[in-house]
């Protein structure tokens, strides 16, 4: 268990250089986006129920940047560890079981990706003006931290699959950036139609957003959200494991 701990330490302490390029990717990220969704297309975007639109786009804004930085993370670190051998030996000569390890991987992605959660709500606060009351959004934070659960689990598999079959992370960055986009960032999916707009629906992003636009809007949550979030965030937890467990085995 000590050994589990200190490694843990260690692999969350901040490296100065690192952690400055990530703190300014995250804040530059969402002035972005505020500046395109809020500003340059206020006047196009659905003004859903009279709802303001800070108040409509800000779990948007935030849940897309999270999201996307949740997964590059594990899928980036799936990449670097099979491009570099010794760190598959190190996993191997590791006094900690496979198990062990795998929940040191989750939790290093989970605390980093809740970090940015973090930080680019305060930016968004700050520059948006938004009042949001502190329980709600306590609320949305440990709801999210749920999803970002998941999605750091799909990094990772997609990271696995896509080294298996030689695929360039840069070119699934962009393509899981425009999937997520598509789920409820700025429209809420019902207004999609057809049998696409029932797979978006359903889409577990488009739970997690939409839900935290719940929480933080309409000061209210449906259980099947946080049903359908946590299950599906435990099942792929699992998954993520085996996955991860037959890769370095080989």
């Amino acid at each position: 268990m000590r050994n589990f701990i200190d490694i843990l330490l260690s692999e969350i302490k901040p490296k100065p250089k690192r952690a400055s390029i990530a703190v300014v990717i995250n804040i530059l990220s969402t002035l972005l986006l505020y500046l395109v969704f809020m500003v340059g297309l206020g006047q196009l975007l659905p003004r859903i129920l009279f709802i303001d639109l800070n108040d409509w786009m800000f779990p948007g804004i935030v849940g897309f940047i999270s999201a996307i930085i949740a997964f590059n993370l594990a899928l980036q670190d799936s990449f670097h560890t099979s491009r570099e051998t010794g760190l598959i030996d190190q996993i191997h000569s590791s006094p900690l079981l496979t198990y062990q390890i795998y929940m040191l991987k989750s939790l290093v992605y989970l605390l980093k990706s809740f970090g940015h959660l973090f930080l680019s709500s305060i930016v968004l606060i700050i520059v948006s003006g938004v009042h949001v009351g502190f329980f709600n959004l306590l609320a949305f934070w440990l709801y999210f931290l749920v999803g970002l659960l998941f999605i750091n689990q799909f990094g990772l598999i997609v990271g696995i699959v896509a080294t298996n079959f030689k695929v360039r992370s840069e070119f699934i960055i962009i393509f899981v950036s425009v999937i997520f986009m598509a789920c409820g960032v700025i429209m809420p999916s019902v207004q999609y139609p057809g049998i696409l707009g029932q797979i978006i629906h359903y889409c577990p992003v488009t739970i997690l957003i939409e839900g935290g636009r719940d929480i933080l809007v309409y000061n209210t949550l449906g259980k099947f959200y946080m049903i359908y979030l946590l299950l599906f965030s435990i099942l792929s937890y699992f998954a993520a494991f085996l996955t991860f467990k037959q890769w370095i085995s080989r």
